[in-house]
């Protein structure tokens, strides 16, 4: 065998391996983060108006290993509710997602791992999804406007 030959074969099981390792971590983030629950209930298939937040964080879970999708995320915040689009290179498993503000229970600021962000809690979900940033604060201006006093 010549070199080049051995490096083409090392190069084509990389390639394998890395795309098996790629597809086994997007579908065990989603599966056991709480996305591919979410989807079941709110997958959506439009693209929702309001505004729309790039290269936005979230975690999704509680406990000391939630899912965390960081700077991965499209959120966008319209009266009716809130849109989370995961970027197409990790989308697998992970169909975007609409949540009507009915569904909503708590929209409410939280200190986790020493920092700030908005915790939404959703009904009959058992796990709350924590924004940071702007986006955060968006939600949570909007779920206040919202609300009746």
């Amino acid at each position: 065998m010549t070199p080049v030959s051995d490096i083409s074969g090392i190069l084509g099981w990389f390639l394998l391996l890395f795309t098996v390792a790629w597809i086994g971590t997007c579908a065990m983030i989603s599966l056991t983060g709480g996305w591919h629950r979410l989807a079941q209930k709110f997958r959506s298939t439009s693209v929702p108006h309001g505004e729309t937040f790039r290269f936005a964080s979230m975690s999704l879970g509680t406990g000391f290993f939630p899912a965390r999708y960081r700077r991965v995320l499209s959120v966008t915040v319209g009266a009716s509710g809130i849109g989370l689009s995961v970027s197409f290179i990790f989308r697998l498993l992970h169909p975007p997602l609409y949540i009507p503000w009915t569904e909503v229970e708590n929209v409410r600021p939280e200190r986790a791992w020493l920092s700030s962000h908005i915790a939404v809690y959703l009904r009959g979900f058992d796990k709350r999804l924590l924004f940071r940033g702007p986006a955060g604060r968006k939600i949570l201006e909007t779920f206040t406007a919202l609300t009746p006093s």
